[in-house]
């Protein structure tokens, strides 16, 4: 069966699982075990699945999911890894994997897979098993003990599964039109030196097929798309002036000169914000986005990928005939990835650029804070300036995106 199918296209849909308890509640003395919820047998599962199951998606949007297990546990929605956590050997313990994707309404295929290490003695070798999905991001459990059996499962709803009889006739529908959904996954924090970044997320194009019975072909249809970033913010670098604010005259002079020089000098020394560091972050990521957004219409990514077919004599099989037209999916994914990269390479990040320009406003509400303790303790030598910010829009400046060069 499809690895998508529309609200309206599935017949009798059943819910298997309903999320009252874990998928394998916390137990002690269990051997190797590996259960892949597929309709295999697993004397430890409240729900041993069925061979094709679905997660319901009832509205368009973003969804976030979190795995729970001890040792090891898979999560992969519509063929694609959503949630991978990785046992700490020599054994693991109950701990959360997370993820998000934005999902358009529909039947999700997922797979679910658990593998629980046994040592010895196997009296003591613990199994857990749990996997949540929600609108908002998962809430962590307790995992502070050291044992398993004392730590707490995510508070977070578990996903539901589904099974489903057949899909409903496939006809050839009118193609719609997919709006690119943008993942903006909260910011990673260090303690460590060096320069924060934004990474992309890879483009994912979820893809579904239409049966042409005149040209008797399958036709691509593209479901939804998602891409995103990823941001880390590295704070060991500087002082923070507002987490630990200057104590002398001397400390608040150095300061404000230094947080003044930010936006001029392309860079941070010596005294900074956090908030200064994810403002210039939160630049990047708005590049990304419009980056994504102009390029996905401007190559006709959807255009292009549905003008995939393939014979329905020689590929009888939905399933089949989406694997032949898999290749052209990844190679656009491929294609559209590397034009905004190459875009947003182009996009300057060195001194009085937009970024730093981003960053020095907010850095400014710092500088501001300073000036305020050296009135208050009368540091008359702190200098009273405040840098004035320079242009940070639009964030896209440069040609194509915008169309002009400021």
């Amino acid at each position: 069966m499809n690895n998508y199918i529309p609200l309206n296209k599935a017949v009798g849909p059943v819910c298997i699982y309903d999320g009252s308890e874990p998928l394998i509640d916390k137990k002690l003395g269990v051997e190797t075990t590996e259960c892949r919820f597929d309709g295999s047998e697993c004397e430890h599962a409240s729900c041993s699945g069925a061979p094709e199951m679905f997660i319901k998606v009832e509205e368009d949007g973003l969804y976030y999911f979190g795995l729970e297990a001890d040792d090891k546990g898979f999560l992969k929605i519509a063929g694609e890894e959503v949630c991978v956590k990785d046992g700490i050997p020599p054994h693991g313990r109950l701990e959360l994997a997370t993820g998000s994707r934005n999902l358009k309404a529909g039947y999700y295929k997922v797979t679910l897979l658990c593998i629980n290490e046994g040592y010895s003695p196997t009296s003591g070798n613990a199994i857990a098993f749990n996997v949540t999905m929600d609108r908002e991001p998962i809430k962590e459990g307790d995992y502070s003990d050291n044992s398993t059996m004392k730590r707490t499962f995510s508070a977070s709803p578990k996903m539901k599964l589904w099974t489903i009889v057949k899909e409903a006739t496939i006809t050839c529908e009118e193609s719609q039109e997919v709006e690119i959904g943008f993942d903006e996954k909260e910011p990673t924090f260090s303690n460590e030196g060096g320069d924060c970044i934004t990474t992309p997320i890879m483009p994912k194009i979820f893809v579904t097929a239409c049966k042409d019975e005149v040209a008797d072909v399958w036709r691509l249809r593209v479901a939804h798309v998602s891409c995103g970033t990823e941001m880390l913010i590295r704070t060991g670098g500087y002082r923070d002036a507002l987490v630990n604010p200057p104590t002398t005259e001397g400390e608040a002079i150095i300061a404000v000169e230094c947080m003044n020089g930010e936006q001029d000098r392309g860079g941070v020394l010596g005294w900074s914000t956090q908030e200064a560091s994810i403002a210039h972050e939160e630049h990047h990521r708005q590049q990304w986005k419009e980056s994504y957004q102009f390029y996905w219409k401007h190559l006709k990514v959807q255009e292009e990928l549905e003008k995939e077919s393939v014979s329905c004599k020689e590929y009888p099989d939905m399933d089949q005939a989406l694997e032949v037209m898999k290749k052209a999916v990844t190679d656009w994914e491929k294609k559209f990835q590397q034009e905004v990269w190459t875009y947003v390479q182009k996009l300057p990040d060195d001194a009085n650029s937009r970024p730093y320009c981003a960053g020095q406003k907010v850095l400014n509400e710092a500088i501001r804070s300073v000036i305020a303790l050296a009135d208050a303790n009368g540091w008359t030598r702190v200098p009273r300036n405040v840098t004035v910010p320079g242009v940070t829009e639009p964030v896209c400046f440069l040609p194509p995106v915008n169309g002009e060069e400021n």
